[in-house]
């Protein structure tokens, strides 16, 4: 699934493994708050995503994201709920982490038009492409990236 954001969003959440860019939340928690909000929003339900289809975008397997989902839950940041009607678990986000989400997301943007302002458009380019040549070449050889 191919998830679309901002430039500066995606400049950080992809080639950046670092909680300083983050102010009010850690990188990892809006990381699954964002895939909640893509997924929701390509599936056409602006509020919430089933766990089984949230799982599958992210790669993880529904354990894994469930532990997640109730530390999430736990700091008020979704709501995990089952639609019985359907006979599935989703979850959808709360005013809370809607409105952390925005802080963060202009957050990045600041320091991405910081960066560029600095470095230059065409670096930050260059950079970008090398970044994800060499996570390509680490991902392929298996040492991770």
């Amino acid at each position: 699934m191919k998830i679309t954001s901002h430039r500066a969003e995606a400049f950080f959440l992809d080639n950046f493994n670092i909680d300083r860019v983050f102010d009010t939340i850690e990188r990892t928690d809006y990381l699954v708050l964002y895939y909640i909000k893509s997924c929701a929003e390509q599936d056409g339900r602006d509020d919430r995503v089933y766990l089984s289809e949230l799982a599958e975008a992210m790669n993880l397997k529904i354990p894994e994201l469930s532990r997640k989902m109730e530390g999430l839950q736990n700091r008020g940041y979704v709501r995990w709920q089952t639609d019985y009607q359907e006979g599935r678990t989703y979850v959808e986000l709360t005013s809370k982490a809607v409105e952390l989400m925005l802080a963060e997301r202009q957050r990045m943007r600041d320091c991405y038009e910081r960066i560029q302002e600095e470095i230059g458009p065409e670096e930050v380019e260059r950079t970008i492409r090398t970044m994800r040549k060499i996570t390509q070449i680490l991902s392929d050889t298996g040492t991770g990236a």
